[in-house]
């Protein structure tokens, strides 16, 4: 795969990581937070290998952010209406998950 090809593919995993830790977070049933604590890892694990491939400059970073917090809002709102969530859990968690990848601006 090309390299945007690769940057999509890792906004897609790191929206999917975020929105299942908010999910199990806040969800009202608790039989489904192992089956999303498994997806997290999942995930998780698929987005570092991705994160891993490339030497990302800082306008990637910056359009894999700005992207990955859009979409993290659009799926919650769409897929996720019932989950009550703070506002700003998003973008402190999508911020976590770019600084444990390493792709934090220099």
């Amino acid at each position: 795969m090309g390299k945007n090809r690769d940057r999509e593919s890792l906004i897609r995993l790191m929206v999917n990581t975020i929105v299942h830790e908010i999910v199990m977070k806040h969800t009202n049933r608790p039989e489904s937070k192992d089956f999303l604590k498994s997806e997290i890892v999942e995930y998780r694990g698929q987005t570092e290998k991705v994160a891993k491939q490339y030497t990302w400059n800082d306008k990637d970073k910056g359009y894999i952010k700005a992207k990955a917090l859009k979409k993290i809002k659009e799926k919650l709102e769409s897929k996720y209406s019932d989950v009550s969530y703070k506002a700003k859990e998003p973008q402190i968690l999508l911020d976590k998950e770019i600084k444990d990848l390493g792709l934090s601006k220099q």
